[in-house]
């Protein structure tokens, strides 16, 4: 049996500007020129940061239509359980980026504080509550939309029907491409939607690629896919 990251439910885990930057490959996109949707980003903090070095992000997810304190308390307590089960598949990562556990931990703590702060002041202009894969967002609204740790990496808890409509609705919204990372699913294995949606008669129409990243944290999770709307 394949080992994980046992999860029952996907979790409130924050992620920082520069994590972005080196998993999605921000610097090979115009980012301050571009008006960037993040997808499902739950208490990420890149949409606070971006905003604050001259970046047009908004910041989508469900969890919104709850106050910051009541998000700050279950992400508190997600980040606790994934401390405390990653600790059994500690050899499933790299730890490069951080130097061990307790450093993840203060990473984590360090992107959702920052949400926190800012969720408090701006909820109701770039934090946009939204249960995909419906939204109400117009049509072309966002040139770049970003999807992290969200689809294929939850392939156990979210179908295949599922993420075909959540593309489907992101590239309604969005006008130049859309970028997903990463493309393993928690056991670390490249997930089984991956192919399946890129062979998607109603996908066809629209370039794909898989690209290399300068990010790798689980162990094969270094790609992202790159769906060229325009």
């Amino acid at each position: 049996m394949s080992r994980k990251l046992e999860l029952k439910d996907i979790v409130l885990i924050g992620r920082t500007f520069d994590e972005y930057y080196k998993m999605f490959g921000i610097s090979s996109i115009d980012g301050k020129k571009e008006k960037i949707l993040d997808v499902a980003s739950g208490v990420s903090s890149f949409c606070a940061e971006a905003n604050s070095k001259g970046y047009n992000v908004t910041a989508s997810d469900r969890i919104y239509c709850f106050s910051a304190e009541e998000i700050e308390g279950k992400c508190i307590k997600d980040l606790e359980l994934t401390i405390k089960n990653l600790s059994d598949v500690k050899d499933l990562y790299r730890w490069e980026l951080y130097k061990d556990i307790e450093d993840l931990k203060k990473q984590r703590k360090k992107a959702y504080t920052r949400f926190i702060e800012d969720f408090k002041r701006k909820r109701d202009t770039i934090y946009i509550e939204t249960e995909y894969p419906k939204s109400n967002f117009k049509d072309k609204q966002f040139t770049v939309s970003l999807i992290s740790h969200f689809l294929f990496m939850y392939d156990e808890h979210l179908d295949y029907e599922f993420h075909k409509q959540t593309i489907k609705e992101i590239i309604r919204i969005t006008s130049k491409e859309i970028r997903i990372f990463p493309i393993v699913n928690l056991k670390g294995e490249k997930s089984m939607f991956v192919n399946k949606l890129m062979s998607d008669d109603n996908f066809t129409m629209y370039k794909m690629q898989i690209v290399k990243v300068n990010y790798e944290f689980i162990k094969g999770g270094n790609e992202m896919l790159i769906i060229k709307v325009k």
